[in-house]
């Protein structure tokens, strides 16, 4: 590609100079200050600028999203057009926008950034997806609360013996207000609607994940 040959090119002097004067340029007091939707995007093989170095960017700047591009070095635009592209498709839809942005206050940056790095072209759509429609349309729906969103969750996650997902879904519960207690009086219902053996592994794996979150006794 083109760009790569005008870094090929390139005087190598002018090149360390320009390098030199980004290294002084250091903005990072007044990362807070930004109110723009801001989107980074990283080569996950980036040895110059790697991830961990915009995952610093993205957490001081208010509502930012990191998106990792597998396969891609310091030129991802060059490397993975396509990725990059889609990345950018999302970040400027304004429900996808809105989906990251519940989507990382719901279940964490963690799992996110966990879910984002896993991402390849393959599952790239199906990403996309969840972010647009399950959380940037069903969840920022005000018709129903958070924490009432999460009681419907772990009930259907039950039902349906998606325990992996119920795990993630304990911890979302937790952030949106709901106490053990309540996460308890809830498995207990689904023993009477969904079965005893679904409230049963239900229970074993609500306890474990609270126990590694909160500390309360398995």
């Amino acid at each position: 590609p083109r760009l790569v040959r005008d870094h090929r090119d390139a005087d190598p002097g002018a090149y360390a100079a320009c390098c030199d004067a980004l290294a002084a340029f250091d903005l990072r007091d007044r990362l807070g200050d930004i109110a723009a939707p801001t989107l980074l995007i990283a080569g996950r093989e980036d040895p110059a600028t790697p991830p961990a170095h915009l995952r610093e960017i993205a957490d001081a700047v208010p509502g930012a999203t990191l998106t990792e591009i597998p396969g891609a070095s310091h030129l991802a635009p060059a490397e993975r057009p396509e990725a990059v592209l889609t990345a950018l498709r999302a970040h400027l839809d304004g429900d996808a926008r809105r989906g990251m942005a519940v989507r990382r206050e719901v279940l964490g940056d963690a799992h996110v950034d966990r879910a984002q790095a896993r991402q390849s072209p393959f599952t790239a759509r199906f990403q996309d997806f969840i972010s647009r429609y399950a959380w940037g349309e069903i969840w920022t729906d005000e018709t129903l609360s958070r924490r009432e969103r999460s009681l419907v969750t772990l009930t259907a996650l039950v039902a349906h013996g998606h325990y992996e997902e119920l795990a993630i879904h304990v911890r979302a519960a937790r952030r949106n207000g709901l106490t053990p207690d309540e996460i308890g009086a809830v498995l207990l219902q689904t023993a009477v609607y969904c079965g005893v053996p679904a409230a049963n592994s239900a229970f074993a794996t609500a306890q474990r994940v609270l126990a590694e979150e909160d500390g309360t006794p398995g």
